[in-house]
């Protein structure tokens, strides 16, 4: 498995989507709450800390740097959304820590947001009953 370390346009397209859409996560020992809307920054940041610390983990590197959240960043539709959070999580897996990792949290977060946003989820069936012979 190969990975790479995403964009920034790809990150700040994330958080733009999860500021619109106002999704935030609990996190800590005390349950705080970070909104991804007032502190698009702040998670964009966590985004790329935890992707970088994937890359580094599997190739052995030490690349740090920053990100600097773009306001202007694209506009994504649910089904856009759920794809680049998905190459994302991806990207960053690779150490043992991400899955309780508050970047871990957010891109499920941005996941579970848009599902019901993608076209048809409204009328699907809810639950699958076994059909009675007559």
């Amino acid at each position: 498995m190969s990975a790479f370390i995403v964009s920034d346009s790809h990150i700040n397209a994330l958080v733009r989507y999860a500021s619109r859409h106002k999704v935030g996560v609990s996190y800590g020992a005390t349950v705080m709450r970070l909104n991804a809307f007032g502190n698009e920054q702040a998670v964009a940041q966590i985004l790329f800390e935890e992707n970088v610390k994937s890359v580094n983990y599997r190739y052995g590197e030490s690349e740090t740097t920053q990100i600097d959240y773009d306001r202007g960043a694209p506009i994504l539709t649910a089904i856009q959304a759920i794809k680049a959070a998905q190459c994302l999580r991806y990207q960053s897996c690779e150490h043992p820590e991400f899955e309780d990792s508050l970047a871990s949290k957010f891109i499920e977060a941005i996941i579970s947001n848009a599902i019901p946003d993608l076209d048809g989820y409204d009328t699907a069936q809810w639950a699958i009953y076994d059909e009675v012979s007559a």
